[in-house]
């Protein structure tokens, strides 16, 4: 085989690998929010009043985490730290059960949210931390901290 149809044989197979990466990748990367899907999500972020929801949301809907979901969720989440802070060790018994639950908590401590809300949520780490929960009040806090900036 002469160079030139190495190199036109090359650029093919090359060719049909990246198509082939393209095609899968949605896969690669987990589920792809259907338009059902999102509007479930949607409809769900209204009803986030406790852990076990968050948990159950992310479980069944985190492949539908943006845009106004996402703010949505953040939003559900800081009104669970700020107005229900005493719940702060039922959020660490999940995350001990589902550790993907405390990336999910603290990519939405962020700049979507009222800054009283993220100084809250820094005062609160800082100072009612409950026993056993050090180690997630400083994520907590330090999540806080970056999105006020």
């Amino acid at each position: 085989m002469d160079k030139r149809k190495s190199s036109r044989l090359f650029i093919r197979i090359a060719g049909a690998v990246a198509a082939l990466a393209l095609t899968w990748m949605p896969l690669a990367h987990g589920k792809v929010c259907s338009e059902r899907d999102a509007t479930a999500a949607d409809a769900m972020v209204d009803h986030l009043d406790s852990w076990s929801k968050v948990n159950a949301s992310l479980n069944k809907y985190g492949h539908c985490d943006d845009g106004e979901i996402a703010e949505g969720n953040s939003e559900a989440i800081a009104r669970l730290l700020v107005d229900h802070w005493q719940t702060l060790p039922q959020l660490g018994a999940l995350i001990r059960r589902n550790p993907s639950l405390k990336s999910f908590v603290l990519r939405h401590i962020n700049t979507t949210l009222d800054t009283d809300d993220l100084s809250k949520i820094a005062t609160l780490s800082a100072t009612s931390c409950p026993a056993g929960m050090g180690p997630l009040c400083r994520d907590l806090a330090t999540a806080a901290s970056r999105a006020r900036q």
